[in-house]
């Protein structure tokens, strides 16, 4: 089924006067699903300005730019009106550092960042890789609001990494930057049991 004239139309209107768009489910401060957030939470972390279409709020515009660039899901970035992909591309992008080349924006630092973990919290987590299987690795995600994110995924070639006790830690450029100088701990005591994550970069609450 071929796209309406009219929509395509539209849809190229608004690729030609934005260099940057990023049609998503909901706004980038407050995303309708975890892909369409992840998109916006890189192109946020990276400082660009883009435009965003919130696809829920117009049913055409949801449906035809599937057709229009043959993607069927959301969300999708495009650049200089061309499409770049989805999460997961955008993602893999950042990683490799050539999402900044296409945006015109300088070479992301790669340096890994300092991390500290206890002998305690290492046991603990190459306790839990072992058990996850082989060629398994450590995701330390740090999102905009300092809250951090500690994952088991599968070793990422291109991820910025760092291996500290054993261990090796990937971190996508944007964490990197925030999650220097963290340190993790293990504990068990009157405040429970698990992981306890101090970053010091994190705004002070007073």
């Amino acid at each position: 089924m071929s796209l309406d004239a009219a929509l395509r139309s539209r849809i190229e209107s608004l690729l030609q006067t934005h260099r940057i768009v990023l049609f998503m489910k909901g706004q980038p401060g407050m995303p309708h699903c975890g892909f369409s957030g992840k998109a916006a939470s890189i192109l946020d972390g990276l400082g660009v300005e883009y435009a965003h279409v919130n696809v829920l709020t117009d049913q055409e515009i949801r449906e035809g730019i599937k057709q229009y660039g043959n993607w069927p899901t959301i969300p999708q970035l495009y650049i200089e009106g061309e499409l770049i992909g989805g999460s997961d591309i955008i993602e893999q992008l950042a990683d490799s550092g050539e999402l900044n080349q296409l945006l015109g924006l300088p070479s992301a630092d790669r340096t890994p960042p300092a991390i500290t973990v206890t002998p305690t919290a290492a046991k603990m987590l190459q306790e839990a890789l072992t058990n996850a299987g082989t060629d398994m690795a450590l995701s330390l995600t740090v999102n905009p609001q300092f809250q951090t994110q500690l994952q088991i995924v599968p070793n990422n070639a291109n991820a910025i990494a760092t291996e500290i006790e054993g261990l090796r830690f990937q971190l996508d450029p944007i964490s990197t930057r925030r999650a220097d100088g963290i340190t993790i701990d293990w504990i068990d005591d009157v405040r429970g049991k698990g992981l306890l994550i101090d970053n010091p970069n994190a705004p002070k609450i007073d």
